[in-house]
């Protein structure tokens, strides 16, 4: 039964661990509220400069105030003063023993992502001091995406409370995951994280190894105007904020798979990734509805080069999708396959 209560105890400590920091009130006269948002009640006011001290909870959204001729937007937190508790906004105070905008980072991203994310985020961030290998730069990476992608995936399920007419402000998003570009994306109520392969070369130029370099080089070189990840790679050419056609004529293709077959040479350290750009490709070139910005001759031409480059990374299987799609450009519209768009044909 002792063991049993110690454990408890403990468990209870790790829960709290986020509690009992001093904080100190910033304007003039701050109200606690009954509980979190501005239509709740007003149980407490404390004047400028009056320390409570933060319990660790954290409201699930954001609400956005005027103050000073601006706004503020900051999620609320419930502290406790003078034997009583309540909710406010987290903004609206100092932290005593820590640096004040770490503090607030941290408390949004409790508020939208909950604890359990945000301190596996901390671990990754921590882990970035120790990196010394490819292996361990290709695991951090592989990390990081998984938070992106975990990240964009709760934002994009939120419903956010009217709380305010005006729109929340999402660009504390840019800070979040370095080695990521926070951009805004037609359709979404928030950016988009998309890798910055240019933080993420200078970061394997100081491993060993060179498989790291490769792989992210070769990203890189996908999305050859500044390096930055985007919806539309190298073999595709962007006609709108939500559509494109395939390069394939361009030689884009066939540059990109070269470079997939160097990386799978090397040590197979990507080789997953190397393998997803390989069927991206794949269903560029052949995959439904897809229409062709260059002329058929074109297109041909580089269908042909990518055969005879006989490429490892390319399978028997994907030798027959490519053989399949090289007799139907033979005919184009008999098989109801739209190309040379640029001409708008």
């Amino acid at each position: 039964m002792r063991h049993l209560i110690f454990l408890f105890s403990v468990l209870l400590l790790f829960a709290c661990r986020d509690s009992g920091k001093q904080l100190v009130v910033v304007p003039e006269q701050l109200a606690l509220r009954d509980t979190a948002g501005q239509k709740s009640s007003e149980i407490l006011f404390l004047k400028k400069g009056e320390k409570v001290e933060d319990l660790g909870l954290v409201s699930n959204f954001e609400t956005i105030i005027a103050l000073q001729g601006g706004l503020l937007q900051s999620p609320w937190i419930k502290v406790s003063s003078k034997n009583r508790q309540g909710w406010a906004l987290a903004a609206l105070f100092i932290p005593v023993d820590e640096e004040r905008a770490q503090w607030l980072e941290n408390k949004r991203m409790v508020c939208y992502f909950g604890h359990a994310l945000t301190q596996r985020r901390a671990r990754w961030l921590a882990s970035a001091e120790t990196l010394q290998t490819e292996g361990q730069v290709a695991d951090h990476y592989r990390e990081a995406v998984a938070l992106r992608d975990t990240f964009m995936s709760v934002l994009a399920d939120r419903a956010e409370p009217s709380q305010s007419a005006t729109p929340l402000d999402f660009s504390w998003l840019q800070t979040i995951l370095p080695g990521f570009i926070a951009q805004k994306v037609v359709g979404r109520d928030h950016p988009y994280l998309f890798a910055n392969f240019t933080y993420w070369l200078q970061m394997a130029g100081k491993s060993t190894g060179d498989s790291d370099d490769l792989f992210f080089g070769t990203c890189a070189g996908i999305f050859p105007l500044d390096s930055i990840e985007s919806f539309f790679p190298s073999w595709k050419f962007q006609i709108d904020d939500l559509s494109a056609a395939s390069q394939l004529g361009s030689g884009a293709h066939l540059k990109a798979l070269a470079e997939i077959d160097k990386n799978l040479a090397i040590n197979g350290l990507f080789k997953n990734e190397m393998l997803r750009w390989k069927e991206n490709l794949l269903t560029d070139i052949a995959g439904k509805d897809i229409i062709y910005w260059q002329s058929v001759e074109k297109i041909l031409a580089e269908l042909k080069k990518i055969k005879e480059s006989n490429f490892s990374c390319l399978e028997a299987r994907d030798q027959m999708v490519l053989q399949t799609r090289l007799m139907a450009f033979e005919d184009p519209a008999a098989n109801g396959i739209r190309v040379n768009v640029r001409s708008g044909e």
